[in-house]
């Protein structure tokens, strides 16, 4: 495969430097007198002199030196190994008897002594220990994955829990090694694990910013850029063969249907038109969009493109062709309706800010459903906390999103039934992205930061039906087939 190309205009930005240069030179002389009280005035005296004039030497300008980066180190090399991580979970499913229905507190620590509890899950929650029990203040602590650590007295057995990758034969996912090289992986129910993509790719797929996920919905391709090349623009990875496409400028954003990937082209203002275009397999061809589309999107689920909102434009509606429908949605001032994910069936948004209602809009009459929540007490989740989309739709009438910063009972994942209001509450601390994962189910990566537990990143199945959840694989952002 060769170099992208681009269809449509840029424009160019010029850098232009001047350098000056200037002289100056003078010369002073005065008299003396005295003043005072009681003092005589004594006259200045003139003095005549003859001045010569000496020519004053030419200096010289220095010659300005264009600028240029300072040379870049020599990146370390790739591990010399896989990535250890690959493979099924295994881990003991209880749930909590409390026995008088209050919650059981999640700590980050074994032990009462410690920090204070983070979470809190109710009565009857399905969590998952893994990794040997430890005595602390009168009690025997197990690690909890995705949760934190439990007095496990508080808990009995779940022999009938769900286990293994549901409706799914394989799970493609990406582990990292200590921030600078990332792997991917084809995991299946019975533990073989097949590195794709020819071996460790130099970007950090766990970089803990507000962006999607590298991985495409197939699973069969990763777009990233280049961890030692700084700003320069992105490429995508075939994972089936290993081969790799240039993008030229453009900058991955977001992996849309059928493998379609939204682009930033820095050569236009945001929202401005051509600052968003796309690309789809084989990737050799950036299209831009020929009307303004804003950073903050979602796909259309048919592909034809993307809803979008700015505070300039409100929310839109714009196809890949340039077409627009702008959609009513009331915000004050200091509003803005956050992370957007459109329902499978294509009629209404998912808006999920930093705080103030979750609303769901429909696009066709711009009626609003709000979903009122507790303020949190800091921004968390998708401020800065986690590299993929953090809200999703299991079908056309369930959705999802992470909650961080309430208090101990409400953070988590809330799965909310929008014809019934049903509401139940995951209390999963650090969740990394949430995506559906087709077959109605949701997919979600979970990060543990125990500092007793080395665990990795874990995906995890959730059905909203049932209201379980568990794990199946180490590895992050699982596209499932």
């Amino acid at each position: 495969m060769g170099h992208t190309t681009f269809r449509g205009k840029f424009r160019a930005g010029v850098l232009a430097g001047a350098v000056t240069a200037g002289l100056a030179a003078a010369a002073l002389a005065a008299g003396t007198r005295a003043e005072g009280p009681g003092a005589e005035a004594t006259p200045t005296p003139t003095v005549t002199a003859t001045v010569t004039a000496t020519p004053t030497p030419p200096v010289p300008v220095p010659t300005p030196t264009p600028w240029a980066p300072s040379p870049r180190p020599n990146p370390p090399g790739p591990p010399a190994d896989d990535w250890a991580g690959f493979g099924p979970v295994d881990a003991e499913p209880v749930r909590v008897r409390t026995g008088d229905g209050d919650c059981l507190n999640l700590r980050s620590l074994p032990g009462t002594a410690g920090p204070g509890p983070r979470q809190c899950a109710p009565e009857g929650t399905l969590l998952w220990l893994r990794g040997a029990a430890v005595e602390a203040d009168g009690e025997t602590w197990r690690y909890a994955l995705g949760m934190g650590w439990v007095a496990v007295r508080y808990t009995v057995p779940a022999p009938d829990a769900p286990r293994g990758f549901g409706p799914f034969n394989t799970a493609t996912v990406l582990g990292t090694d200590d921030g600078s090289w990332t792997q991917a992986a084809e995991v299946t129910p019975d533990g073989r694990v097949q590195v794709r993509g020819g071996g460790w790719l130099p970007f950090n797929a766990a970089w803990a910013a507000v962006r999607p996920s590298p991985l495409a919905p197939s699973g069969r391709y990763i777009a990233f850029q280049d961890h030692f090349d700084g700003p320069a623009g992105g490429e995508v990875v075939d994972l089936a063969t290993g081969e790799r496409v240039p993008l030229g400028k453009a900058m991955p954003l977001l992996w849309g249907p059928g493998d379609r990937l939204a682009v930033r082209l820095p050569d236009a203002c945001d929202a401005c038109p051509g600052a968003i275009g796309w690309t789809a397999p084989p990737f050799d061809e950036v299209t831009p969009v020929p009307a303004a589309v804003a950073w903050n999107l979602a796909w259309l689920p048919d592909g034809s493109g993307f809803v979008t909102w700015s505070a300039e434009l409100g929310l839109r509606a714009v196809g890949l062709d340039g077409s627009e429908r702008s959609i009513p949605l009331a915000l004050g001032s200091d509003e803005w309706p956050g992370e957007l994910s459109v329902s499978p069936s294509g009629r209404r948004v998912l808006a999920v800010p930093f705080a103030g209602p979750v609303r769901v809009i429909d696009l066709q009459t711009g009626e609003v459903q709000r979903i009122e929540r507790p303020q949190p007490a800091i921004v968390g989740g998708r401020c800065g906390g986690s590299p993929g989309l953090t809200s999703a739709w299991a079908d056309d009438d369930t959705v999802a999103w992470h909650e961080e910063g309430l208090d101990r009972q409400r953070n988590g994942i809330w799965v909310v039934n929008l014809r019934t209001g049903e509401r139940q509450v995951y209390p999963f601390q650090a969740v990394l992205e949430l995506r559906p994962a087709g077959r109605g189910l949701l997919a979600f990566t979970a990060a543990d930061y125990s500092p007793a537990e080395r665990v990795p990143p874990v995906s995890w199945l959730l059905d909203p039906g049932s209201g379980l959840a568990w794990p199946v694989t180490a590895g992050m952002f699982a596209a499932w087939r």
